[in-house]
């Protein structure tokens, strides 16, 4: 489960920089977004609270951990509704925060999958394919959606789809700097002659 949440955690932050770095490069320019993408996945807005998800997700429950996600199962489905949840100077009150969800299938086609998405969100704004593989990304202001394509006999299949929240990744990428900058601060204090 961590090895998971770690690569969401990174893959966010990466997702974050990237735009963060599209937009201040070409500034006059507007990044392109797709219109009708949701502040949230179904009719759980980000940021919302562990107990104020779980009794709307998806599914039955299959798994929880109160910390860090929701598994439920839908059929074929599998949706993972993924939490932030800082646990260096956390508020006494403070919950998990909905962050982001992942729907995982058995492979379709890539066109199926990708036409889809196309009929709900418009065109992509975003990819990054290579011989069959990569990602179709959709953008609004809060939400990037990620559509993983991986080659199968050299065709494009899709498994599973990512909705994050760019608001939410933003949050989690100031925590890391702060964890890292504080480990940082304790080893120079151990360092001191």
């Amino acid at each position: 489960m961590k090895k998971i949440l770690w690569i969401i955690c990174i893959l966010s932050i990466a997702l974050y920089a990237y735009t963060t770095h599209a937009q201040q490069k070409n500034e006059p320019k507007a990044q392109p977004q797709s219109k009708s993408i949701a502040d949230g996945y179904g009719t759980v807005k980000w940021g919302s609270t562990y107990s104020d998800v779980k009794p709307n997700v998806q599914g039955r429950i299959a798994f929880t951990d109160e910390k860090r996600i929701i598994v439920t199962k839908d059929g074929e489905l599998e949706y993972r509704y993924g939490f932030f949840y800082p646990e260096i100077n956390q508020e006494a009150n403070q919950q998990p925060k909905l962050f982001y969800v992942v729907i995982q299938f058995p492979y379709i086609s890539l066109d199926d999958a990708k036409k889809k998405m196309e009929e709900k969100y418009g065109p992509p704004t975003g990819e990054s394919i290579k011989n069959n593989q990569g990602a179709y990304i959709w953008e609004s202001e809060s939400t990037s959606i990620i559509v993983w394509v991986d080659s199968y006999e050299k065709k494009p299949f899709c498994r599973k789809i990512t909705y994050l929240s760019k608001v939410m990744a933003k949050d989690i990428n100031a925590y890391h700097n702060l964890v890292f900058s504080k480990k940082e601060q304790e080893i120079l204090k151990q360092l001191k002659p």
